[in-house]
């Protein structure tokens, strides 16, 4: 008898040959089961109008104006914020240098370097630099290369007081940063003295929310674990030792902070400028009885409230760390 060979068509409606199986072990025409034309087509469907009411139509020339007039004088961080502006400002000013280049040029400079290697393209001692550094940014985890800890000790000051770091003693030449675990009962917390090495989106995460958005979360986790286990983590931002019962009303603290802001005509104590915070000399989670003492607060601006006044052993870092 002769052998007949079966093809598997795509399971996801296009009934093309199928090139792909996937974890679920549908077979696909593509990669990705999102990539297959017949879904695509449904998704385009669905979404075509359903965020925009106007989706399709063309707008009048007094609309055109008017939208226009209401933008005159605006910037960019007006429109779009501060980190977008900053990108679009870059795209803009490589697009004027000419170093965005046009899809035909893409085409064009892309059929020329095909078939060619690095070793024809850059020589022998660049290439190898080049397949070990692609080598290593597949990694993911080696963000060293990106970030040291003297480049942060420049660059983000605020972060580098409150967490602590070092060099992984077993790379030296590496300069992999090492940190402490925040869950208290792992062997790689600061209370154990252990060290762990954090990912790279790991440490970027931490540092945006302390310097960028001027919080205290996306502590560092050795593991998934260590990370369900802590309560600062369970808590998403809450404070889970706060206080259910307070020593004072709102009322009370807002107007003992209008008193200090006053008394100090609205002026930073370390720097001068205008103040828009409340430092209590001693610390609210430790000492809430002397949290209404104006004699001891005095008003600071927001850079230096956590640069200057939550240091050391104010640290906030450090008064969790008792907390938990």
């Amino acid at each position: 008898m002769a052998k007949t060979c079966s093809i598997n068509l795509c399971d996801y409606g296009c009934n093309q040959k199928a090139t792909h199986q996937l974890k679920n072990g549908k077979w696909c025409c593509s990669k990705k089961w999102q990539q297959c034309p017949v879904y695509r087509k449904k998704i385009r469907e669905l979404n075509i109008g359903s965020n925009n009411p106007n989706y399709g139509k063309k707008r009048s020339e007094e609309t055109k104006r008017r939208q226009s007039n209401s933008l005159k004088g605006r910037t960019y961080i007006d429109l779009h914020g501060v980190v977008k502006a900053k990108k679009l400002k870059k795209k803009l000013s490589k697009i004027k240098q000419g170093k965005i280049l046009s899809k035909e040029t893409k085409i064009k400079k892309s059929k020329a370097l095909k078939g060619k290697t690095y070793i024809e393209l850059f020589g022998e001692e660049k290439a190898k630099e080049l397949k070990k550094l692609r080598s290593e940014m597949k990694k993911g985890s080696n963000h060293h290369m990106f970030l040291t800890i003297e480049k942060i000790k420049k660059e983000r000051p605020l972060f580098y007081k409150i967490e602590e770091m070092r060099y992984n003693p077993d790379k030296p030449e590496e300069k992999e940063i090492q940190v402490h675990c925040k869950n208290h009962n792992c062997s790689n917390s600061k209370e154990h003295n252990g060290w762990f090495t954090p990912t790279r989106t790991q440490l970027y995460e931490r540092i945006r929310c302390i310097e960028v958005n001027g919080s205290d979360n996306s502590y560092f986790y050795c593991s998934d674990k260590c990370k369900n286990e802590c309560p600062l983590y369970a808590s998403k931002g809450a404070d889970p030792f706060q206080q259910t019962d307070k020593l004072y009303t709102q009322s009370e603290y807002q107007q003992f902070r209008d008193y200090v802001l006053e008394r100090d005509n609205y002026k930073c104590q370390y720097c001068g400028k205008k103040a828009e915070h409340v430092h209590h000399e001693r610390p609210q989670k430790t000492e809430p009885f002397f949290s209404l003492d104006p004699d001891l607060a005095w008003s600071v601006c927001k850079k230096c409230h956590y640069e200057k006044g939550h240091q050391d052993e104010c640290s906030t870092g450090y008064l969790a760390s008792l907390q938990c």
